[in-house]
């Protein structure tokens, strides 16, 4: 019977070895997006419902009319004070790639009361799920479904 040669590894050893290698690091990065995707449309959500939440309230305070509008061409939601191009409250966030909305709208604030002139159902797709914000009618609150 003949021996290998025992100087070197073989060709097939190394392939084995790197083949379990780079499968033991393919699996967490699987887990990681999936987690990554999750904790990104979390703080979506937080982060809409606190700008909303603090245009409202500026609203009520100052008395001026403040704006919430949603892009779905954009994919953006856009918080302006009415006639106020510097405040600080005037921002615009994205939608993360996992979440649509299918339309375009617009809400206002009424100055001092903080009610919605309009009241509507906002739609959200999150990983092809619908979700809704539901305004309620007279306290300028949203319930999240």
């Amino acid at each position: 019977m003949e021996s290998l040669n025992e100087k070197g590894i073989l060709l097939f050893e190394m392939l084995l070895v790197l083949l379990i290698a780079a499968s033991l690091l393919l699996i967490p990065t699987i887990y990681t997006k999936h987690t990554k995707n999750t904790l990104e449309n979390q703080l979506f959500v937080e982060e809409l419902q606190s700008h909303m939440i603090a245009i409202q309230n500026y609203a009520i305070l100052s008395g001026n009319t403040t704006t919430m509008i949603v892009s779905s061409q954009y994919k953006t939601i856009q918080f302006k004070v009415i006639d106020d191009e510097q405040n600080e409250l005037n921002q615009l966030i994205h939608l993360p790639e996992t979440i649509t909305t299918p339309d375009r709208k617009t809400y206002y604030f009424n100055g001092y009361s903080g009610n919605l002139r309009n009241f509507d159902t906002l739609v959200f797709f999150i990983n092809n799920t619908r979700h809704t914000m539901a305004f309620q009618l007279g306290s300028g609150r949203y319930n999240w479904q």
